[in-house]
């Protein structure tokens, strides 16, 4: 039971396109009576951290929510001259300044914090002053997807190298009762129950063709299929594309790597600093089997946590 004085911290894991669900989880909270003083985030938690603390989750929600996967991949803006990323970022974050505006993070309603990494020494960073999304954009910074941030000297790339769920920053911002959301807890077993499987598919049941919510997306090239056809076709043309379509290689793809090598990672380190410094309330949305950047599925992901804090609600009692 936390008493009246508590000071609340929520602390907004990474996860990439899983991250539209810390919007539902806070909806849900809100509607429980549950409004944090502090927040803080990681990645694309921050992300949303942001836009919570500087009183724009409705507009945030409302924009991401008509997100299609064209809109996603045309906000891709790919780095042609190298500079440790396959992304540049700038067209998405002066985007979200024209959208949403600048800000100052001492100017906020609510304590608000992001978490970054030094890419040169690995030391965790705590970002919890100066410009808005100049935090938010170097706690993003995934490496290989978007390149790194120089910020006060240092090169930083995404939070979720070393700390995926900010527990530790709420706490030090003066959080005695923290409520954490990992993203990452079911990446490595998302087999769904074998009354949602189709044997030759082995993918949930609605989202094979057919499904009447689903027939029209199932037709939609995936987010990496259409990256995969600008990034071909901007660099070597038209030709050398088909050729790459028609080869079938067995191995994983580079893209795959990266984004199964993060997801190890970021659950290893989760277990390990949630065992260090665990939360007095933990909510674990179950998205694993959602694409690293398939923001266009915001919907889907704000009901799942929704549906997280309901699972979880003997614990916020």
């Amino acid at each position: 039971m936390r008493s009246k004085k508590s000071i609340i911290g929520l602390a907004l894991g990474s996860g990439s396109a899983r991250g539209w669900s810390h919007i539902g989880v806070i909806r849900a909270l809100e509607e429980r009576g549950i409004v944090p003083d502090v927040i803080c985030g990681t990645s694309v938690g921050s992300i949303v951290a942001a836009a919570y603390a500087s009183d724009q989750l409705d507009d945030l929600e409302a924009w991401v929510t008509t997100l299609e996967w064209k809109d996603v991949v045309g906000f891709m803006d790919l780095n042609l001259r190298g500079g440790g990323g396959l992304f540049k970022g700038k067209k998405l974050f002066d985007y979200m300044r024209e959208r949403f505006g600048e800000w100052d993070i001492n100017a906020l309603n609510k304590k608000f914090g992001s978490v970054a990494t030094d890419v040169d020494t690995g030391l965790e960073v705590w970002l919890r002053d100066g410009k808005l999304l100049s935090a938010v954009r170097a706690s993003i910074s995934l490496p290989a997807i978007f390149t790194p941030v120089l910020r006060d000297g240092r090169w930083l790339v995404d939070g979720g190298l070393v700390n995926p769920v900010p527990v530790s920053l709420c706490r030090a911002m003066g959080a005695n009762y923290i409520i954490a959301i990992d993203l990452n807890s079911d990446l490595l077993d998302v087999t769904p129950p074998p009354d949602l499987i189709d044997e030759k598919k082995s993918a949930p049941l609605d989202r094979l063709p057919g499904h009447p919510e689903k027939e029209t997306k199932d037709k939609e090239p995936s987010f990496w299929t259409a990256t995969k056809e600008r990034i071909t076709t901007s660099f070597w043309g038209k030709d050398l594309k088909d050729s790459l379509d028609k080869e079938k290689d067995e191995r994983p793809s580079m893209i795959e790597v990266i984004s199964k090598s993060i997801n190890i990672m970021q659950v290893r380190i989760t277990r390990s600093r949630m065992a260090g410094d665990p939360p007095d309330v933990l909510i674990t949305p179950k998205l694993g089997y959602m694409g690293l950047m398939e923001f266009h599925r915001a919907q889907e992901a704000i009901d799942e946590g929704k549906a997280a804090v309901a699972r979880a609600e003997r614990s916020l009692m």
